[in-house]
């Protein structure tokens, strides 16, 4: 069953008690490894007055690319920052969600393009660099690997392992709707789970797609059996003119 890698994730005051708390422990999204500077630079997490995170990548000094699930929702949403002795957080001021997304595709099973950008109230630490998106294209081909990174759980229910980014190596195993490719091992044990949603799928250095959603082994409710990630190949043209609208206001 698939179920958005964002439902079911702390509120934002356990997020950030977490955040400023004990270390994760260090395994990955599920089945991975904590990740490394390159990735790092590029992804942060969101957190909501709804209770839920997410994971989003950096485009411009204020912009963030993420899940349109993630953000749908009437609630306040901020980046959460954690590298500091503190956790700090910076709102959300505006939120562009692509106008093919519909809320109901997790009920009714019909992908739709689960992609948005927000427009944060200050500038991220220049730490934080924008990431190179994949160019406009189609699918890609089948095995095809993919590295996928979050700051969610480790295995489905493991709230206390959220708020470490790690990453994770998947191979394409084919396509859903035209506009979603879906990530798995044959063996399993490896994926997006709770607070992964919006995250970064790179392919040959570059995000290719945004992680949307998971399931267990057998398509069963769960994580750890297959990743769906929305193409930024075919959506290029809205990101690139929504980040324009956005970072020049």
């Amino acid at each position: 069953m698939k179920i958005p890698a964002s439902r079911r994730a702390p509120s934002v005051l356990l997020a950030l008690a977490l955040l400023a708390g004990a270390a994760a422990p260090a395994r990955a999204i599920v089945g991975g490894a904590p990740a490394g500077p390159e990735v790092a630079a590029h992804a942060v997490m969101l957190v909501s007055t709804r209770g839920a995170s997410c994971t989003g990548t950096v485009l411009a000094p204020d912009v963030v690319l993420t899940a349109a699930h993630c953000v749908e929702p009437a609630a306040d949403y901020a980046v959460a920052l954690i590298s500091g002795a503190a956790p700090k957080l910076i709102p959300v001021t505006r939120i562009a969600l692509h106008p093919g997304f519909s809320a109901d595709q997790f009920r009714t099973r019909r992908p739709t393009p689960d992609l948005a950008l927000v427009k944060l109230a200050e500038p991220l630490p220049a730490s934080l660099r924008p990431a190179r998106l994949a160019p406009a294209g189609g699918l890609p081909p089948k095995g095809d690997g993919f590295t996928i990174a979050g700051f969610g759980v480790t295995a489905d229910g493991a709230s206390k392992s959220a708020g470490t980014l790690r990453t994770v190596a998947l191979p394409n195993i084919g396509s859903t709707g035209g506009i979603m490719v879906r990530l798995s091992r044959a063996e399993g044990g490896a994926g997006a789970c709770t607070g992964d949603s919006g995250g970064p799928a790179f392919r040959d250095g570059a995000v290719a797609g945004v992680i949307g959603w998971a399931t267990a082994l057998g398509n069963a409710r769960g994580c750890g059996g297959v990743t769906g990630v929305t193409l930024v190949s075919l959506h290029r043209d809205w990101i690139d003119a929504t980040l324009k609208a956005l970072a020049g206001r």
